[in-house]
């Protein structure tokens, strides 16, 4: 885990600012939204972009709504209009998304033409993705020992994991929305034994 001495991020946490600063470079991003209201990725989007906006997701709190003064998201049901948005990130998220290719076509919708949705999730080497659990009507079916991470709304191990994604077809998936995917190695440091992929999606 290849830290920053100074602000204690993981080179996870870092992998998407090099990404942006390369895309800030050659395109304008006036509008950008970051699917956490914390974290190493909003704090320098803030300083470099003029209008950065923050969510969490609510379970129960439709998107658009306030809670104590947070905006919340569900990204598989966006309240923001279409082609609004130069920007989307997220670090982490989509495993956490019971239906992530519709995520990623909401995503798609809200972008402008041109726009970016930079991601990271953690990429297994299985042959293909993996789903391990579903929500139906009748609540959330899990497929063998759930796996839960941290979430800052909720709490330690509080936040079901419902894929794990293959680094082998990530970017086929994404793409179905209408991406044009590539994966992005990003080194943080030099004595990080393994670069970091964010999965970089445009809108043409």
């Amino acid at each position: 885990m290849t830290r920053c001495l100074s602000c204690a991020n993981n080179a996870t946490n870092l992998a998407i600012i090099p990404v942006v600063k390369t895309e800030m470079s050659s395109r304008n991003i006036d509008v950008a939204w970051e699917m956490s209201t914390y974290g190493a990725v909003l704090e320098f989007m803030r300083g470099a972009i003029g209008d950065v906006i923050s969510s969490e997701f609510f379970p129960g709190i439709p998107s658009g709504e306030r809670v104590d003064g947070v905006l919340s998201e569900d990204v598989q049901k966006l309240s923001f209009g279409d082609e609004t948005l130069d920007l989307i990130t997220s670090n982490q998220v989509f495993e956490h998304v019971s239906d992530d290719t519709e995520g990623y076509r909401e995503c798609y919708r809200v972008l402008k033409k041109n726009g970016l949705l930079l991601f990271t999730v953690p990429l297994y080497e299985h042959e293909e993705t993996k789903q391990l659990a579903v929500l139906t009507k009748a609540g959330v079916e899990i497929f063998g020992e759930p796996e839960y991470h941290d979430s800052r709304t909720a709490g330690p191990k509080s936040a079901l994991t419902f894929w794990r994604h293959s680094v082998h077809d990530i970017c086929s998936r994404v793409a179905k929305a209408g991406f044009q995917v590539q994966l992005v190695d990003v080194v943080i440091a030099p004595g990080q034994k393994n670069p970091v992929q964010v999965i970089r999606a445009a809108k043409h």
